[in-house]
């Protein structure tokens, strides 16, 4: 008896599923590593989301896209940290390195210094400030997506972002007066 063909099946709603893909893959990787600070890791776990995104694309309300994205990558985030008992300070410093001509050892040395800097402010703010900033200007989110990943009302996602940003140029401003 003739075997069946075997036919290859491609992942519901391919196309919407490749244009998710594209548009958050990166930022999700970044966010990952942020808590992770392992690009091996942060790269499975954004792998992670998107194994969950397919088995959910056709139920997933589309207009909360990002902020389930974004929420379902915090949590995996920290199931690896609490798995490994540790806890890792936020940073990105590796995930903006692209290969470009190469500046002099001193310019890389001072935006090495200088990211290490903003690293650490960016570690001191409040934790949900530090979420808010992080969630605008590494991942793009609208401040109704970072409302939504972080539970609290866009008026407070303004406030949280303001006083970060404003934090921070404090004490960019005292580093360079």
């Amino acid at each position: 008896m003739p075997s069946e063909p075997t036919m290859r099946t491609s992942p519901p709603d391919h196309d919407l599923f490749l244009g998710i893909l594209e548009r958050y893959e990166r930022p999700l990787i970044r966010y990952a590593f942020g808590y992770v600070r392992d690009m091996d890791q942060a790269r499975d776990i954004a792998q992670e989301v998107f194994i969950k995104l397919t088995r959910h694309i056709k139920t997933l309300d589309q207009s909360r896209l990002a902020p389930w994205l974004f929420t379902v990558c915090k949590n995996r985030a920290l199931d690896y940290q609490r798995k490994h008992q540790r806890l890792v300070p936020m940073e990105t410093i590796a995930l903006d390195d692209h290969t470009s001509p190469a500046p002099r050892p001193s310019d890389a040395l001072e935006a090495q210094e200088l990211n290490q800097q903003l690293s650490q402010w960016m570690a001191e703010l409040p934790d949900k400030q530090r979420e808010a900033v992080k969630l605008k200007f590494e991942t793009g989110l609208s401040y109704k997506e970072i409302s939504e990943v972080l539970d609290t009302s866009i008026g407070n996602v303004g406030t949280l972002i303001h006083l970060g940003v404003t934090q921070l140029r404090e004490r960019w401003l005292a580093m360079n007066a």
